[in-house]
């Protein structure tokens, strides 16, 4: 059975930016101004990590209570505009062959499936899970393999857009196709299987071939 496993933020929907600049607001609200420049290092890791980092600083609220109002800043900005045309294409076409998607993202589950439902494509994936749900979220393989163990799937293709999560990708032993979407440089995507500037459904195609 073949897979298709997408990252979310910056692979399915154009919300890495207004993923940081959340970060950047939240945290303004405490008396801490950072660049946007700053919010760019913490693309696709771990809000646990981005939140004990930050709270070594300043007093933030608790993790729970700090991701309920990232999530009320994102959720603004959250409509089926920003969601990618050739990952929508790609995601349709995938669910018309018969092939499985799974959404794995680094954000918590809450979020994830809040910004799924808004972009109207929840419905399209056999599972979703976020970072909160593994004790190690990316680079770590974790996420991948217990989305990989839940569909049981044979041929398997990972679609990531930035470092960590191409890492994560490979680290579960998969074909990892990285998407530049122009926030990261090619030498920075260059661990992944292939770099493409678009997606379509030869790319797709093509890396089920591989395997």
């Amino acid at each position: 059975m073949h897979g298709i496993y997408w990252d979310c933020d910056g692979t399915l929907m154009d919300t890495e930016t207004s993923y940081g600049l959340a970060w950047k607001e939240h945290l303004k609200n405490f008396g801490l101004e950072i660049s946007e420049e700053e919010t760019r290092q913490w693309v696709g890791i771990d809000d646990r990590l981005v939140h004990s980092f930050y709270a070594k600083t300043i007093e933030l609220e608790n993790f729970d209570k700090t991701m309920k109002s990232l999530g009320n800043i994102i959720e603004g900005t959250l409509n089926e505009r920003l969601l990618f045309q050739d990952a929508r294409e790609v995601l349709v076409e995938a669910n018309n062959r018969g092939w499985v998607s799974a959404c794995v993202s680094a954000s918590p589950y809450g979020l994830l499936k809040n910004k799924l439902i808004k972009a109207n494509i929840f419905d399209y994936f056999s599972f979703v899970i976020g970072g909160d749900l593994v004790e190690r979220n990316k680079p770590f393989p974790d996420i991948y393999n217990k989305a990989i163990e839940e569909l049981q799937t044979t041929k398997n293709i990972i679609i990531e857009d930035s470092p960590p999560g191409i890492a994560s990708g490979k680290a579960s032993g998969s074909y990892v196709v990285a998407i530049d979407r122009g926030i990261f440089s090619e030498a920075e995507l260059n661990k992944a299987d292939v770099i493409v500037k678009k997606l379509t459904v030869e790319v797709v195609v093509n890396a089920f071939d591989t395997l």
